[in-house]
């Protein structure tokens, strides 16, 4: 009697599917390479083990554990596309597994250049912290992984589905990444007339103040026409309304490279310099703009804020960034705290300053009464541009005559 090894490969693929949606990914993964075991020249079960790696990763948070499944994920796929190069789904597969194994590595390169600092700023007798590094069987496909060979399989897919939403967000990704992807190639995906209608209901979310959601619309926006600079100039606006100060400085200069005569996107840009602290930049792009456009309302008021700012010394201008930025973070655990409503009632003003920032008790005052201020009384919140200028000038007064201690 012959043995059907394809029938025992499908129930296995069953069993490991009923598990996969009930999220037991560790069991079905058992069942897919039972199954792969059966039937090793099916590409389909490739991918959903390469899916289980993936669901993994995503509910990990040990940084190397997260990487290591990504590898595997990795290695899942590129067996898919091996034995089955025409079908969408096994680069789309690709495609995620080499972003996620790029960005892994990076935060577990991140984590022992931090553990490295920690090392040898801490006691010396302590046991140095142990490097994260991928299995010697898994070191290559990390090593391998890189957003070139990401971008590659989202063109192999598109090439089969030009409209796959997916492939084309993942390319919007890996150029948010500062990946510098095919202009040509992009150029034959625009679809302007979609990324229109996409925009509007961009501009429905942004006009009614939720600024998240505007944020995934015009990001979808691009997915669809990278080139539109408007839509980087609206995602600007939106991730500096969220106070994304960094993300918001990105976009706009994107819009700029891609519209130098637009003008609206000098003040994205100048407003984002702002708050980043880069007053002297923030300065010069309002001028840049206002070159442009001399009666231009909007850039007049950037760089009249910005030579406020530019007048002072550099340390007070180092200063007066520390202040706004404390200011911002006392601001959200205010909100924070009236958030928690009833949950909260128990504390009246003055237990919340005790708590926080009472002069001599709790986090205020263990933190020296800096930042935290005082919920009670509203700490640097509640600070005015002018107070918060005298206690930058004192405070770089007081950097400048400070001795020299090393």
């Amino acid at each position: 009697m012959s043995v059907d090894y394809e029938e025992m490969a499908d129930e296995a693929k069953q069993r490991g599917n009923g598990l996969f949606i009930k999220k037991s990914y560790e069991e079905a993964l058992v069942c897919y390479q039972e199954a792969i075991g059966h039937a090793p020249s099916n590409h389909v079960l490739y991918s959903n083990t390469a899916a289980c790696h993936m669901e993994l990763a995503a509910a990990g948070f040990d940084p190397l554990v997260k990487l290591e499944c990504h590898a595997r994920a990795l290695q899942d796929a590129r067996k898919c596309t091996e034995l089955k190069p025409d079908w969408p789904k096994g680069w789309l597969r690709l495609s995620a597994a080499e972003f996620e194994c790029v960005m892994s590595a990076r935060k577990c390169a991140e984590r022992n250049k931090e553990n490295a600092k920690w090392d040898a700023e801490g006691a010396k007798d302590a046991e140095p912290r142990p490097l994260l590094e991928p299995s010697a069987e898994l070191a290559p496909v990390v090593e391998s992984a890189n957003l070139s060979g990401c971008e590659s399989s989202c063109r192999a897919g598109l090439a089969m589905d030009a409209t796959n939403a997916a492939l084309r967000s993942r390319l919007q990704q890996l150029r948010d990444e500062a990946h510098v992807t095919d202009s040509e190639a992009d150029q034959a995906l625009r679809d302007s007339e979609n990324a229109q209608i996409v925009k509007a209901e961009g501009n429905k979310h942004f006009a009614a103040k939720q600024y998240a959601p505007a944020v995934e619309k015009y990001t979808t926006c691009l997915s669809l026409d990278p080139f539109d600079h408007v839509f980087y100039s609206n995602r600007s606006a939106c991730h500096a309304a969220l106070q994304d100060f960094e993300q918001a400085l990105r976009d706009s200069k994107r819009c700029v490279e891609l519209a130098p005569a637009f003008v609206k996107g000098y003040s994205r840009l100048s407003v984002a310099l702002y708050h980043l602290g880069q007053y002297v930049e923030a300065e010069a792009a309002a001028a840049e703009g206002l070159a442009l456009d001399a009666d231009n309302a909007p850039l007049q008021e950037c760089l009249r804020q910005a030579q406020i700012e530019t007048s002072e010394s550099p340390e007070v201008q180092k200063q007066m960034h520390k202040l706004r930025s404390d200011k911002r973070q006392d601001a959200k655990l205010q909100n924070l705290l009236k958030g928690l409503g009833n949950n909260v009632q128990m504390f009246n003003g003055s237990d919340l300053s005790g708590m926080f920032g009472g002069a001599g008790g709790g986090l205020g005052g263990m933190m020296g009464n800096s930042s935290m201020g005082g919920f009670g009384g509203g700490g640097k919140a509640n600070m005015s541009d002018e107070q918060m200028r005298n206690m930058a000038r004192a405070m770089a007064s007081a950097e400048t005559k400070s001795p020299d201690t090393k």
